[in-house]
């Protein structure tokens, strides 16, 4: 009877270590949807971060990185600089922006990047450091911007034309290229200035519209979120706040996508917060959806 026991047992003891055994190998095999998904993610080239915001008093310096990911099949030459651009110029379109020599708010003068040139090979990624160096002197106790550019570098390759009377060449060099907004604010440079300039709805009421100007000396790093409230029922529906950087001199216009509501007449609030320790700039607006 002893002896019948332990053998059940025993058996018990192989059953459940096959049952684990066989549940363990299931797990390790590697799941076909899975892998579908990872060999689905499209490959290309990574830039980070997408800005640097520095704070150095004169006589000093700081340094950032950039990381270059080349996640593609191919081998890739880069090359790193850095661009001076106009206040009013601060979206997309910096990268046109046509500054004066020794432009006072430009960062580039004070900027030093190395690796200046490099190659990644394929699944290689590359540390670019960016340092900013400020010279001594009350004068240079401001405010400064620039964007970095981190573009592809090909050869010219030579055209192939038909040998025809009249005949034209064309050649088009597809490159990758990413713009990175460098801010330089010194300590105690507050921004105090930044004052709202015009607040409206559309006309198709699916819009918001917010301007903002920037009279002060120092980078506006600005929040500015609305709520909205049903007069008749009281709910109040908060769309998510956004960010924007108002550089000094500068006029900006905000738009804000408002959400699909019932018929009724409503009340938005805007704010705009710009950083200070005061205050916030608001603006109310009514508004009837038929």
């Amino acid at each position: 009877m002893k002896y019948n026991q332990s053998l059940t047992n025993l058996l018990l003891v192989a059953v459940i270590f096959a049952f684990s055994f066989g549940r363990v190998q299931a797990q390790n095999e590697p799941d076909p949807d899975i892998k579908a998904a990872k060999d689905s993610v499209p490959k290309g080239v990574s830039v980070s971060p997408a800005s640097m915001r520095f704070n150095i008093k004169p006589g000093s310096s700081q340094s950032k990185k950039i990381t270059v990911l080349n996640d593609t099949d191919f081998e890739r030459t880069f090359e790193v600089r850095s661009l001076d651009y106009n206040a009013e110029d601060i979206n997309r379109a910096a990268a046109d922006s046509k500054t004066e020599e020794n432009y006072k708010y430009g960062l580039t003068k004070w900027s030093f990047i190395t690796p200046a040139v490099f190659t990644l090979k394929p699944g290689e990624k590359k540390i670019v450091n960016v340092l900013i160096d400020i010279p001594t002197g009350a004068e240079n106790n401001h405010a400064a911007w620039s964007m970095i550019i981190v573009e592809e570098v090909k050869e010219r390759q030579q055209l192939d034309v038909t040998q025809k009377e009249g005949a034209v060449g064309l050649g088009i060099i597809p490159t990758i290229g990413f713009g990175i907004f460098v801010y330089q604010n010194p300590p105690g440079l507050a921004t105090s200035e930044v004052s709202l300039t015009g607040y409206s709805i559309t006309p198709d009421k699916k819009n918001f519209t917010l301007k903002a100007k920037n009279k002060g000396e120092g980078i506006g790093f600005c929040t500015y979120y609305f709520e909205v409230m049903n007069m008749a029922t009281g709910k109040v529906l908060k769309i998510p706040a956004a960010q924007a950087t108002l550089l000094p001199g500068a006029e900006r216009e905000f738009k804000v996508v408002l959400p699909a509501l019932p018929s009724g007449s409503y009340n938005a609030l805007l704010v705009l917060d710009y950083g200070s320790k005061e205050m916030v700039e608001t603006a109310e607006i009514d508004f009837a959806l038929e």
